[in-house]
């Protein structure tokens, strides 16, 4: 028996054990997914010797041990297995995760993990799962999304592959996507899913930033690109807490009736798509960003991006005033506090730099 039919042997064997002992068939049916595709998983070294890899997946492999290394000896981001094996699939994303929100205001839908506690998506490898679930949630009343991605962190549980869709990736978007789910597997708090994904999206970005001047020098065209890249990003999202202000200070109204809410909320909504659609030529370069559709947003989409980019002005602050500009010491000083603060760590940090 080779190590690739044992590694299957033992995955479906963990398989079964859960179908047997979750009550739920969504943990099963997914597990089995998760770990079956994990068990295909090849090692890179493996696949980058083989005679029909192609220049594409070589390239992704060299950059990917490059950003490995790189998150480790100059963000101080926890060493790991991950990224050092590689599955092929037949499309171009790992999964679609399903995110809700009331309709009236932007209280968040959540589901009860497990281990992890509650978290405000839900993941589907199969993208029919995932529409049934989002129409389940629209029947109750509920603001819906679906959208794709590209990768997940299992936190250190399991070793988190390459894909072969990442081919197409440029080089500072493996690097972010990288250093995003790294910096997940370096400092995770139950219960703080804000602080989880502002921590990763922040680290990310700036981490990948900081790999492509330290690759190609401060004044390089890669840097350059990327950060023309982030300004039409920044500004998308600019746009979008406008609107969620506006939209909050309907929702936080106690003498509307819900009713008057919602009539209120599809007015704003209609006026910003307006606007939108009147300055997008000019203030983004980027056409997915001009053309994009800002009349088909919902409380969710919105909270989507509030959940990920509410508050990075905050680690922003700790980066310069308590970390002194440098990223490990940013990871350390987080990790450390997280050990007293735990869920109320953005209070904490709040508190620390002299916030009201």
């Amino acid at each position: 028996m080779n190590l690739s039919s044992a590694r299957i042997i033992l995955y479906a064997a963990i398989v079964i054990l859960l179908a047997l002992s979750l009550s739920s068939c969504w943990y099963a049916k997914q597990a089995s997914y998760f770990l079956l595709e994990r068990a295909r998983a090849q090692p890179v070294d493996k696949v980058r010797s083989g005679p029909d890899v192609s220049d594409a997946s070589l390239t992704l492999f060299e950059t990917a041990d490059r950003v490995r290394d790189f998150s480790i000896t100059s963000i101080g981001l926890a060493p790991t297995k991950n990224y050092t094996r590689y599955v092929t699939l037949d499309k171009d994303y790992v999964a679609d995760v399903v995110s809700a929100c009331a309709s009236d205001s932007f209280e968040r839908h959540y589901w009860r993990y497990p281990v992890l506690g509650n978290l405000p998506y839900k993941g589907f490898y199969e993208k029919k799962d995932a529409q049934k679930e989002a129409t389940k949630l629209k029947k109750s009343g509920l603001d819906v999304i679906v959208r794709p991605v590209e990768a997940f962190s299992s936190l250190g549980y399991f070793t988190d592959p390459l894909y072969s869709f990442m081919v197409e990736y440029s080089e500072d978007v493996i690097a972010e996507l990288i250093i995003h789910e790294s910096a997940h597997a370096t400092l995770f708090i139950k219960g703080a899913e804000q602080f989880n994904e502002e921590f990763a999206t922040f680290v990310g970005r700036k981490g990948a930033e900081r790999y492509l001047e330290e690759r190609y020098g401060p004044q390089s065209d890669q840097l350059a690109s990327r950060r023309a890249r982030n300004s039409d990003g920044e500004s998308f999202i600019a746009f979008l807490k406008e609107t969620a202000s506006l939209l909050d200070a309907v929702y936080l109204d106690a003498y509307m009736t819900k009713e008057a809410k919602l009539t209120e909320k599809a007015s704003i909504l209609s006026l910003r798509a307006a606007a939108y659609k009147a300055v997008a030529e000019t203030r983004f370069a980027s056409e997915s960003y001009r053309s994009f559709d800002m009349a088909a947003i919902n409380n969710a989409f919105i909270d989507m991006y509030r959940l990920y980019e509410e508050d990075l002005a905050l680690y922003e602050d700790w980066l310069t005033r308590v970390a002194g500009d440098s990223l490990p010491q940013f990871i350390m000083t987080l990790k450390e506090l997280s050990v007293s603060a735990q869920k109320d760590i953005k209070l904490a940090m709040s508190r620390r730099l002299g916030a009201p």
